[in-house]
């Protein structure tokens, strides 16, 4: 008797676990992700690779080449990422985020300093690895290499005790645990929870002065019922999906029933998506479709297209083996690896510079030059560093430019160039009011128009110091550069 009651055990427990889902791509790593985020991006990179496009286009082989380069936070022997971030909706600006990399073996955190030309220190009974490059790195046993990113201690403090209880499983808030949970098959997620964000006194005002709003000739009543509807934001998500091609897909969740104006509704949602910062090319073309509580946007998107919304959330990623140096030892592979992905970054960027989408511009410049901060800078020659730190300061001015700031060209060769700050995802977030929006934007527009020669100069300056010290280095080390 007893024997039968433990081979029943024994089958009942088989069955319960035969009946549990399999472990989806992101499973193990989302307990890592810290509750207070409010930004979740997971990228799936071996259904990527694996998929259609991919092998045509040969993702794998091309991310492997552009991260032994430096570029990029997507290691070649990763299954998938995982990233949160904390971001003020209301300045728009980012707190601190996570990085998470699944990677095939733990790796020591003395490997990880040392091939960053950092140093290892522990935090809250962890160990870290601390980059020159503006970020703590460590490692877990599921396995994972993590990067926070900026280096802050005190936020890597917090993490670091979150992750001594994460066994426990994922704390995400409703609407990043609905997305992860809807993520399986989906190349990117990326999944912004809005909610309690929006005021809709402000979104009234702010409505009011829309293009979109204000060509669809709305009463005041109407605006101010679209307010309220607009205040009960959700959250943001956007997809892609990749088959033979990418389809991209962003999708807006409400707690409220959508009001209806349909000579407003598409162009408003555009509108926004520009001012949200999601910089999707063609998205005014995509299909919308309004249901009762979510709008939805979908159509086509190019591998070129989804690289530029992943540099959105990029961080630095950790060296490769071949970067392992000795304290100042210069090294020509190094230098020519930090060369070519200085090259890389600014070709991505060139290829869109004449684009009359400023807004979108702007961004991509400010991306840009954050990788060229990313790049791994251990045991590259003064030359190349500065070139890189060169074009960085031209590119955050012409970013700036875009914004209609007029680059100061005296200010160019200075050691530091100002950076911009955004009050708010533009008109319905900003936390003041202005009814001179128009006049104002309407400056800046021309501002923007009458300085495109002085951004081309700029360009200019950019491909001959390249050009010069490319020589240079080439003269010096009889490399190809």
């Amino acid at each position: 008797m007893t024997r039968l009651v433990s081979a029943a055990l024994v089958l009942v427990g088989a069955a319960a676990a035969a009946a549990q889902p399999p472990a989806g791509p992101f499973d193990r790593f989302l307990p890592y992700v810290p509750p207070d985020a409010n930004v979740l991006v997971l990228v799936d990179v071996k259904a990527a690779y694996d998929s259609p496009i991919g092998k045509t286009e040969k993702w794998a082989d091309e991310y492997k080449s552009r991260y032994q380069s430096g570029v990029g936070f997507v290691a070649p022997y990763s299954t998938a990422v995982v990233i949160g971030s904390q971001v003020n909706l209301t300045t728009m600006t980012r707190d601190h985020q996570v990085g998470i990399v699944g990677v095939p073996t733990q790796l020591p955190i003395k490997t990880l300093a040392e091939r960053d030309g950092g140093t290892a220190t522990e935090i809250a009974g962890r160990p870290f690895a601390l980059s020159p490059r503006d970020v703590y790195t460590t490692s877990l046993s599921v396995p994972a290499t993590v990067a926070l990113y900026p280096a802050d201690r005190q936020a890597a403090a917090r993490w670091s005790r979150h992750a001594a209880g994460a066994q426990k499983g994922a704390n995400l808030s409703p609407y990043l645990t609905a997305a992860a949970a809807a993520a399986p098959g989906k190349a990117v997620t990326v999944a912004v929870d809005l909610t309690e964000s929006q005021d809709p006194t402000l979104l009234r005002l702010g409505l009011a002065v829309s293009p979109a709003v204000v060509n669809a000739k709305l009463s005041p009543d109407e605006v101010a019922g679209l307010a309220r509807f607009l205040a009960t934001a959700k959250g943001l998500t956007f997809t892609a999906t990749a088959g033979d091609a990418i389809t991209g897909s962003v999708r807006i969740d409400f707690a409220a029933v959508a009001v209806s104006y349909p000579s407003v509704m598409k162009p408003l949602f555009v509108e926004l998506l520009d001012q949200f910062g999601v910089a999707i090319p063609g998205v005014s073309s995509w299909d919308v479709k309004v249901e009762q509580r979510s709008v939805t946007f979908t159509g086509p998107l190019t591998p070129a297209d989804l690289s530029r919304v992943l540099s959105l959330f990029a961080f630095p990623g950790t060296a490769s083996e071949d970067d392992t140096l000795k304290a100042g030892e210069l090294s020509p592979g190094a230098t020519q690896r930090y060369f070519a992905a200085t090259n890389t970054i600014l070709g991505d960027l060139r290829r869109q510079k004449n684009s009359k989408d400023y807004n979108k511009m702007a961004t991509w410049h400010d991306k840009a030059a954050e990788q060229l901060y990313h790049l791994n800078r251990t045991g590259v020659d003064p030359l190349a560093l500065k070139v890189a730190d060169d074009a960085g300061r031209r590119l955050k001015a012409l970013s700036l430019s875009l914004r209609g700031v007029p680059i100061d060209t005296k200010a160019l060769d200075a050691s530091s160039y100002y950076t911009y700050s955004t009050n708010g995802w533009g008109w319905w977030r900003s936390t003041s009011y202005n009814t001179n929006i128009p006049q104002v934007q309407g400056q800046i527009a021309r501002v923007v128009a009458n300085d495109e020669k002085t951004r081309l100069s700029t360009w200019a300056q950019i491909d001959q110091m390249m050009a010069d010290v490319g020589r240079q280095l080439g003269d010096k080390y009889k490399l190809q550069f």
